[in-house]
């Protein structure tokens, strides 16, 4: 595989703090829109053919918004199919789990990734400030190389949540995630993700990502892309009969 073009000048660039360090101080603490309210039972996530989540796509770097998204429920069965379209009607890639929410193929960051074994999203029966660690390899479509994948998943605390669908009161999961990535020029990355999920509408309300990685000869760690999908609106699929 020929080697993947030098990054534009380091606009992303990271001075100071360690990588996680400042992964902590972007996005390890509550959304200014959230407070923190009691835990509360999590029931399993149910979902129907026909639920559909539509989503804005905000740039974190500036907030604006980018897009659109609508996640809607194709199948559930063997595996859960979310199809993933953007405001302009454009696929972009499928959601599949093994059951809600154990994810076998993420199109959510910069390449679709599809996991050997599922990776939980939604860690259940594990208390507060509690971490799970799962270890599994990753391949990418039309590649045959496996890479490593470790992430660290803890559900912090049950906040209310305000997004442009409604307040919510979500339990807030943090993920750090180790890996290698499929880009051999990009060193030791790592990623830090926040879900805040809401058992009132199956899903979660808001998500965002941001990571970090070295580039092959330059010192300075850069970023990835920060972006977050706060939801817009819940359509669960009509009850028949």
């Amino acid at each position: 595989m020929s080697p993947s073009p030098r990054p534009a000048p380091l606009r992303r660039a990271l001075l100071g703090a360690g990588v996680l360090g400042a992964a902590a101080a972007v996005t390890g603490c509550a959304t200014p829109s959230a407070i923190v309210v009691s835990p509360q039972p999590l029931p399993a996530p149910r979902v129907r053919p026909g639920d559909r989540w539509r989503y804005a796509v905000i740039n974190q770097y500036n907030g604006s918004k980018t897009g659109e998204i609508l996640a809607q429920v194709r199948s559930v069965a063997p595996q859960v199919l979310v199809e993933l379209t953007t405001d302009k009607g454009v696929r972009q890639g499928d959601e599949l789990y093994s059951a809600p929410w154990q994810v076998i193929q993420e199109p959510f960051y910069d390449i679709v990734q599809i996991f050997d074994s599922p990776q939980t999203l939604l860690p259940a029966g594990i208390g507060l400030g509690v971490s799970m660690v799962q270890r599994t390899a990753y391949r990418v479509p039309g590649q045959d190389d496996r890479y490593a994948w470790y992430a660290r998943s803890e559900p912090v605390q049950w906040e209310r949540v305000r997004v442009p669908a409604g307040e919510f009161d979500a339990l807030r999961i943090q993920r750090d995630i180790f890996f290698a990535h499929s880009d051999r020029w990009r060193i030791t990355p790592s990623r830090r993700e926040t879900l805040w999920y809401a058992p009132q509408v199956n899903r979660w309300v808001q998500r965002e990502w941001t990571g970090w990685y070295r580039w092959a000869g330059v010192r300075v760690p850069l970023r990835e892309d920060w972006v977050s999908w706060r939801l817009m609106e819940y359509l669960p699929a009509p009850i028949s009969g």
